[in-house]
């Protein structure tokens, strides 16, 4: 059977969390393979809504298990915290439905001092880095000189809580898929922050792109089957950096969409920067995936607006002018549907033009936070 891969194609704060745990019931495993606590993934359903950074947004399926890889950078506090957080919400949790590789990497308290120095230390030119310590602990990796999860016995305050899910998780997916079953590998950040192919200085510090999927879990290209991008029907972005499309968010669009879309950051709670949806780098990150299939989120954030603006790239040489699209929205509410023809006419020219500038199949709709409120196509 084959690995599925679910991949924001923005720059994060897409809905991944929504998707994985919505996806999540029809396969044997779910895998996280890069980023650290960096990354917030909310997930809303009939439990309650749970803010998820480390532990793959699969693990409130019983049968599900949930492996975070080797790609990934551990923070052991904030995940026994995260373990402990979800355990009180009533959610089981044990070495049979979570498993830690030995090779993912260690977050050091010297790592979460470093970041917050290095971006002390830049100034005026800071990048926006959450100061989690993720840079300096893959800064480590690379150095050769990081420590991996299969030392944690040295730690034996964190090793007493962790221990037993530390294992060597290349064998476990190998044998997953050899037995007939699939699994669903989860991505962190977005596309448009991957350390080589976004929009450099301003990425984070690990692979979020299809690349990541195969050296953060060990798995092959063979093994890939459906690679789903994740879009929001508008754009967002947390931290420094380009925004072709950015709001002024005292604007009147802006602050419906920030206030509509509640954008406030999962991990930092920071203010997400908003703008119109950006054809240009949505097809950059179709180009660097593979995707096959995306899925648009937060339809519902664009009830009323009337004039919709949809950027598909810079005309100028020299100094940039931005090409605009108009479409006309539309005045009905789109929150909470669950079937394609009960959309507003106007919501459907807007999906279909994306869905052609794209010349990719949109497949899921979001029409609100929860899992039910979805379009599947």
């Amino acid at each position: 059977m084959p690995a599925d891969v679910i991949i924001g194609g923005q720059w994060g704060d897409e809905g991944k969390g929504k998707l994985v745990d919505l996806l999540a019931k029809d396969y044997s495993a779910v895998v996280r393979f890069s980023g650290g606590n960096n990354a917030g993934h909310t997930v809303i359903n009939e439990y309650g809504k749970f803010k998820l950074h480390l532990i793959p947004s699969g693990i409130l399926h019983s049968k599900v298990t949930c492996v975070i890889g080797n790609g990934c950078v551990i923070d052991p506090n904030i995940l026994i915290e995260e373990i402990k957080n979800l355990k009180e919400s009533g959610v089981a949790i044990s070495s049979e439905n979570l498993i830690i590789s030995d090779k993912a990497h260690i977050i050091l308290p010297r790592h979460i001092e470093k970041d917050l120095a290095q971006e002390k230390a830049r100034a005026d030119f800071k990048i926006g880095t959450t100061g989690r310590g993720i840079g300096p602990a893959y800064m480590d990796k690379v150095g050769r000189s990081g420590v991996r999860m299969e030392s944690l016995h040295k730690w034996p305050k964190w090793s007493a809580k962790l221990g037993k899910y530390i294992k060597s998780t290349e064998k476990i997916l190998r044998d997953i898929l050899n037995n007939g079953e699939n699994i669903m590998l989860e991505g962190a950040q977005g596309a448009l922050l991957d350390i080589d192919h976004g929009s450099y200085p301003y990425v984070t510090s690990s692979n979020s792109t299809i690349g990541g999927a195969l050296t953060g879990t060990g798995l092959i290209p063979a093994d890939f089957r459906d690679i789903l991008g994740v879009f929001k029907a508008y754009t967002t972005r947390v931290g420094e950096g380009p925004f072709p499309t950015e709001i002024n968010q005292l604007d009147k669009i802006g602050k419906h969409l920030v206030e509509k879309g509640k954008e406030f950051g999962t991990t930092t709670g920071r203010e997400r920067r908003c703008g119109w949806f950006d054809i240009e780098s949505a097809k950059h990150s179709i180009m660097i995936n593979g995707f096959n299939k995306i899925a648009i989120m937060k339809l519902d954030v664009l009830d009323g607006i009337e004039k919709l603006k949809v950027h598909m790239g810079d005309v100028s040489e020299g100094a940039p002018t931005s090409k605009y699209e108009t479409i006309t929205g539309w005045k009905e509410s789109t929150f909470g549907i669950t079937k394609y023809e009960d959309l507003p006419n106007n919501a459907k020219i807007y999906l279909k033009f994306l869905e052609e500038s794209l010349n990719t199949k949109i497949c899921i709709i979001s029409t609100g936070p929860e899992r039910d409120q979805t379009i599947h196509i």
